[in-house]
């Protein structure tokens, strides 16, 4: 089974969408419109049955899901919906998606680096056991959604590298090694069209989005 985005090119480039078995990986800055992809695709799912949310930083705004669930036509009983108030509470998230049958077989996980942000403090040998954390938390995502056959979907913001410039997703080696697929997304302010890059695993061209009223729509 697959998830579409409701994004047609980027959806062809995906072979038809997520699969189960597998994570992804959507990372972008803020207010590129990443949320809003992940609401579409748990509306698009939750038409054919179910979908859960986990807002890891507990940002949701109530009326944008109201708005992208009534663009889609979806019943709010079809999409569970989590807030994560502690990078502890998000572990043992992680843990009951690995040690119990999944509530739906689309899982999206937004925002996933903010609690391990807050835990982090700058010096190597107390920030190491977090960094360790966190990539138990990727393995045991990656494993319950090849035992359960779901599909996990990880949102993750960007940090910019000193000396660079360049912007890279916040634990970057851990999230994009535990991940099947990896999409870039860049919306800068002010523009009307988003792009998205699929980076893993690595195709050419730029997929072209707007954010609407139903979330995302091709531009």
């Amino acid at each position: 089974m697959r998830f579409p985005t409701g994004l047609i090119e980027l959806d062809e480039g995906l072979g038809g969408g997520f699969p189960t078995g597998s994570i992804a990986l959507i990372y972008g800055e803020e207010k590129s419109g990443k949320t809003s992809l992940a609401l579409k695709l748990c509306a698009l799912a939750a038409r054919r049955g179910r979908a859960a949310y986990i807002d890891c930083s507990n940002r949701l705004h109530p009326l944008r899901l109201v708005q992208i669930l009534r663009g889609n036509r979806v019943d709010r009983s079809r999409l569970l919906i989590l807030s994560v108030e502690s990078f502890l509470q998000q572990e043992e998230i992680v843990l009951r998606l690995y040690d119990y049958p999944p509530p739906a077989p689309l899982i999206v996980l937004d925002d996933f680096t903010f609690r391990h942000r807050l835990e982090i403090k700058g010096d190597v040998k107390r920030d190491t056991p977090i960094y360790e954390r966190l990539a138990f938390q990727l393995a045991a995502l990656k494993e319950a959604a090849m035992k359960r056959d779901i599909a996990i979907v990880v949102i993750g913001q960007v940090h910019t590298l000193p000396n660079t410039g360049e912007t890279r997703a916040v634990a970057h080696r851990i999230l994009t090694y535990w991940s099947d697929y990896v999409l870039r997304i860049v919306r800068r302010f002010g523009e009307r069209c988003g792009r998205i890059w699929i980076e893993k695993p690595e195709k050419k061209g730029v997929y072209r989005f707007r954010i609407v009223k139903s979330g995302v729509t091709s531009c």
